[in-house]
């Protein structure tokens, strides 16, 4: 189903809303799923501003 966009299990990010307000930018990382054998698991990579 990974081919056809459909079926996957997007991993969380949690962050209270003082965090949330730093945030720059978040996106589902679709590149680590491709290869033999695709992962059913979709990491989230989530860009924060701490400084």
């Amino acid at each position: 189903m990974f081919h056809k966009n459909m079926g996957m299990r997007i991993d969380l990010f949690y962050a209270n809303e003082s965090l949330a307000g730093k945030v720059g930018s978040a996106y589902v990382d679709r590149e680590a799923r491709k290869g033999k054998g695709p992962s059913d698991h979709a990491p989230v990579v989530v860009d924060v501003d701490l400084g």
